[in-house]
């Protein structure tokens, strides 16, 4: 048996067009093919119980190619007519049951060759107190193309090779190797800590990147030398003393030990400092765990000694404390970087698979990627000269610094591009379907108005989409990298397709793209809204569950006038043609490099939430319009104004330029020109501005801070009762033998009610605008329940919380296998799932623009994305509103009621709060599931629904101050104040009006009071808090 991967070359793989010869290409890896020995053997479907027709008639041909210790590890041929997402899912599912381990090999054509391995996934143990036992499989794809294989998929078939002592090491293997497929980037996994752009990009040219590292590559070869048969199962004191402190040793690390193996405490493993000093605070802190050990959670598999203990929360934990900036994380196999001035401390870092890296035919750039981040001088400040000015700045802090300015100067960017360029472009590419501009200019000012007001908000939620799907594509939220899957229809291969006909050349792409894409075809659209509908519908075809959440609707109901379905039904409508679309998408996905002036692709990923949501806020207070005759831009008294060409000339007003001198050229808009300008002539935003990043947090920490700190105070004296609880349980159970409910679910029943008081806090924005302080609060509040620097949930290993969170995951998970759909359990962490919780119970916001509220829940939405899960119902908690007029119940039944009973009165007010009470309910529904989802939305229609007569009741008290002003009437003695609300709402007709307007009949003067009020609320947008 080698102990060495083969150095696999393109040659290698463009030679397997045979079975016979996928069969030599396994035996040269070490594996057994001997026909003789029943190794390899031709199959059946039937024999293998593929009973689905629908995949048994597809396969052409299958064998067994390789057979590892009797079944402890196979290798299967199936030669497909077609190879499918849906083909490779039914085939898992056929060796789920099936004992051993599995990778399938799949092809139609040995043009293409799909390597498949099935990852088993097992149910909870029992002790976990999770009712879910069924096995499940996951399939990790690697397509290769095998006349040009690529360089990572060299690199994983080189890890095939059959190095280790037995199936199950060589399975682990496997997996591990597949992992490198789905890594962010080529050579390292970046969680958005840093950005991508900068470390392919500009980190190789810096001299960092140059120093020679050879002999240190070497001798971490040397020591990672049969590293996982030396370590696996091994306690972590054995690696910690075997393999971390010489490796940190070769990083030049003096580390100073912070606890033992095993040890519980909320203490670092390690304070890491520089060899020649070991005072003071140190470089960085390290969390240290077993080989290979699961860091995104609990692992009672491959961690004996801290099972309980989430990594990714600790860290958060190790971070507040100050007493390190960085931290590092590792299990020996995997390495990463958390920092503490990261968005989001517990899900942003930056990740190398070391054991992954040194197994490389030639390991010396991914190397370089690992050694510079984690070596002690990247740690430590030196001094250098920045814009002119000498300063002091550690390797890692500048390299976090110039990405946060990276994305903040490309956000800047976006926004004045989205502003002046994209979204005009998109919207006129709309009105070209509708019929033109001069069909728009030709209809009366009124219905001119209203189409203007649906394209904008059409193309202002069509945008929003595209920012959904960059964002998610770019972060992985989405299986993009599925290459016969969700990539076929996927955002990124349009953005390419596009970019390929365009060019890299700026001044060259928008010609080459009019030749390329027809002015009247629709069919770059088309695709978009199929691969809208994926996204709202799932599509087990293409691995994409159902997300749905409203931003995606596809397919409007016909009963529902909300903003999110009216503006869907303008995107069902209308479309926008291909060469428009095109040069959108092109403007949208790449700019300008710094260095070589090309067009790349832009780095979505290293954008945060923050700054797509201030991309679009600007956007928020500007409306459509069309150059009724030819324009100019002239420089206004606060910013730039667009007034007609004739009136400029004649005011002599100073018409603004493009470029100087003789070359200089005015900046007009022909006639018909679509174009964004305010209520007062002003084409650039002079009223919406958002509070800096540190003020945001400064809020936030001091306002849900205090609040959240009594809520947590409060609640563990409790949760030390339900630890004493889940000691006399298993007492119990163990007393019985074993019998019956598992001890953590009798306590978790027993004080389920500790969840609900853990989220029973309101953090309310009166002015959401994107949703910036909503998403802080989220933030805030989960890294202080995971890793508050006295441990909240550390400090009680079960507790009800968390168990809720598991049950939250396994239900994911379940819901997945009846979707049909495969995802990484490992992305299900403590984290997101607490995040969900917290967006759907805790955060309420109100602005009076509603598409400032659809753009805050895609705000929250991205930051709380959970794979698998539906995409939260937020309806019931983020309201278009004023925040700043509206009346309360009690002044109105005050006001109103004169001895007889009112809407407001009686058994009617009881009405009023059992309609709020269902409200309310609708926050506690979890949303995890398609069904769950579509009740929230079914309860909080019949909640709108309940409310309405009692909100049209408050909207006319309100209106005696916009339209129904109370007035004097009569003369002399006569002389009698009138409030016209007060007195319809006294009539007998208001309650009959209030439940039913449009079918009530009511005097002429009536009539007059309901419509001011009717008018008053549609320009006032009226919000009643209670």
């Amino acid at each position: 048996m080698t102990t060495e991967d083969l150095d696999l070359r393109p040659a290698d793989i463009q030679l397997l067009s045979t079975p016979d010869d996928i069969a030599a290409f396994f035996a040269s890896l070490g594996w057994n093919t001997d026909e003789k020995a029943g190794a390899r053997i031709k199959q059946s479907a039937s024999a293998l119980g593929i009973t689905p027709e629908s995949i048994a008639r597809t396969i052409k041909h299958v064998e067994r190619l390789a057979d590892q210790e009797n079944g402890g590890l196979q290798v299967y041929l199936f030669e497909l007519t077609s190879v499918t997402v849906a083909a490779v899912r039914a085939l898992s599912r056929t060796f789920r049951d099936r004992a051993g381990k599995y990778l399938l090999v799949l092809t139609s054509d040995y043009e293409t060759i799909d390597f498949v391995f099935l990852e088993r996934i097992l149910p909870p143990a029992k002790g976990a107190g999770i009712t879910i036992k069924t096995v499940g499989i996951r399939p990790h794809p690697l397509t290769v193309n095998r006349r040009n294989p690529d360089i990572i998929a060299l690199r994983v078939l080189r890890r095939f090779t059959y190095t280790e002592s037995d199936a199950d090491a060589q399975a682990d293997k496997l997996l591990s190797a597949f992992g490198i497929a789905e890594w962010s980037e080529r050579l390292f996994n970046n969680r958005a800590l840093f950005s991508d752009y900068y470390l392919q990009e500009r980190l190789t040219q810096s001299p960092e990147w140059s120093e020679p590292i050879k002999p240190l590559l070497l001798k971490f070869r040397e020591l990672y030398t049969n590293v996982r048969e030396r370590f696996i199962g091994q306690k972590e004191g054995v690696v910690r003393s075997q393999l971390l402190e010489p490796a940190f040793d070769l990083l030049g690390f003096k580390p100073i030990e912070g606890k033992s193996g095993g040890d519980p405490a909320a203490k670092p493993d390690y304070r890491l400092y520089p060899k020649d000093s070991a005072t003071g605070n140190p470089l960085a802190v390290c969390l240290a765990y077993t080989w290979n050990r699961y860091l995104d959670g609990k692992d009672e598999t491959r961690d004996t000694e801290t099972s309980d203990e989430n990594p990714g929360a600790h860290v958060v934990t190790l971070l507040e404390a100050g007493e390190a900036s960085w931290a590092i994380v590792t299990n020996g196999k995997i390495w990463r970087l958390y920092s503490a001035k990261a968005h989001s401390r517990a899900t942003n870092y930056y990740e190398i698979d070391l054991e992954e890296v040194l197994a490389m035919a030639d390991p010396k750039e991914a190397f370089q990627y690992f050694y510079l981040f984690f070596r002690a001088p990247a740690f430590i400040p030196k001094e250098e000269l920045y814009k002119g000015e000498k300063r002091t700045v550690a390797f890692v802090d500048k390299l976090i610094e110039e990405s946060e300015t990276y994305a903040k100067e490309l956000g800047e960017k976006l926004k004045a591009r989205v502003f002046d360029k994209i979204f005009p472009h998109f919207s006129e590419g709309f009105i070209e379907n509708m019929g033109g501009a001069e069909y728009v200019l030709s209809l009366p000012e009124k219905e001119r108005e209203e189409k203007l007001q649906d394209c904008y908000h059409g193309t202002l939620t069509f945008l929003y989409r595209l920012l959904f799907l960059l964002y998610s594509e770019s972060r992985n939220l989405l299986p993009v990298t599925e290459v016969r899957g969700y990539w076929e229809m996927s955002l990124t291969r349009l953005k390419a397709e596009v970019a390929k006909h365009a060019g890299t050349i700026l001044d060259e792409a928008p010609e080459k793209i009019k030749k390329a894409y027809h002015g009247s075809s629709t069919e770059l659209y088309d695709r978009l809204f199929k691969l809208f509908s994926v996204i709202d519908n799932g599509d087990s075809d293409v691995n994409v569950p159902l997300y749905n959440g409203g931003l995606f609707i596809t397919n409007p109901p016909k009963d529902d006038d909300s903003p999110e379905v009216k503006n869907s039904r303008f995107l069902r409508n209308h479309k926008i043609p291909d060469r428009y679309l095109a040069l959108g998408l092109d403007m949208m996905a790449r700019d300008i490099d710094d260095k070589t002036q090309a067009l790349v692709f832009i780095d979505y990923k290293s954008l945060g939430v923050r700054h797509l949501g201030s991309i679009y806020e600007g956007l928020l207070e500007f409306k459509l319009r069309i150059a009724e005759e030819k324009m100019a831009v002239v420089k206004g008294k606060k910013t730039e104004e667009i007034v007609s060409y004739a009136e400029a000339k004649k005011d002599k007003l100073r018409i603004l330029t493009i470029g100087r001198g003789k070359n200089a050229e005015e900046r007009v808009l022909k006639k018909g020109t679509v174009y964004l300008e305010n209520d007062k002539r002003e084409r650039k935003a002079t009223g919406s501005y958002y509070t800096p990043d540190y003020i945001v947090k400064y809020i936030v920490e001091n306002t849900v801070g205090p609040v959240l700190a009594e809520k947590l105070d409060a609640l563990r004296p409790k949760l030390r009762e339900a630890q004493q609880t889940l000691k006399k349980e298993r007492d119990k159970y163990k007393a019985l033998g074993g019998a019956g409910d598992s001890p953590e679910n009798q306590t978790y029943l027993r004080h389920r009610h500790l969840v609900d008081e853990l989220f029973d806090i309101k953090v309310l924005d009166p002015a959401m605008g994107s949703g910036h302080f909503l998403v802080e609060a989220v933030d805030f509040i989960s890294d202080k329940i995971l890793g508050d620097r006295e441990g909240f949930l550390r400090a009680f290993p079960w507790n009800p919380i968390t168990a809720e969170m598991e049950k939250t995951r396994q239900t994911i998970l379940s819901e997945m296998e009846k979707q049909g759909v495969s995802i990484d359990r490992n992305r299900l962490t403590d984290v997101n799932l607490l995040k969900r919780h917290i967006l759907k119970r805790c955060i309420y916001g109100v602005d009076l623009n509603p598409m400032a509220v659809e753009l805050a829940k895609v705000s929250l939405w991205l930051d709380c994305f959970t794979l698998g899960a539906p995409l939260s119902f937020l309806d019931h908690h983020l309201k278009c509103g004023n925040s700043l007029i509206g009346a309360k119940v009690e002044e109105v039944r005050g006001k109103v009621e004169t001895g007889q009973l009112s809407l407001l009165g009686g058994t009617h007010f009881q009405g009023l709060m059992l309609a709020t009470d269902l409200m309310r309910h609708i926050g506690e529904l979890s949303d995890v599931t398609a069904e769950q989802v579509r009740n929230s939305r079914s309860e909080y229609k019949k909640a709108v629904d309940a409310l309405a007569p009692f909100k049209r009741y408050m909207d006319v008290y309100t209106s005696q101050w916009f339209g129904n002003e109370p007035r004097t009437v009569g003369k002399g003695k006569k002389k009698t104040e009138y409030n016209p609300a007060l007195e319809f709402l006294r009539s007998k007709e208001s309650e009959e009006w209030a439940k039913a307007p449009h079918k009530a009949k009511l005097p002429a003067e009536w009539k007059g009071i309901a419509a001011a009020a009717f008018a008053a609320e549609e320009e006032k947008h009226f919000f009643h808090w209670e």
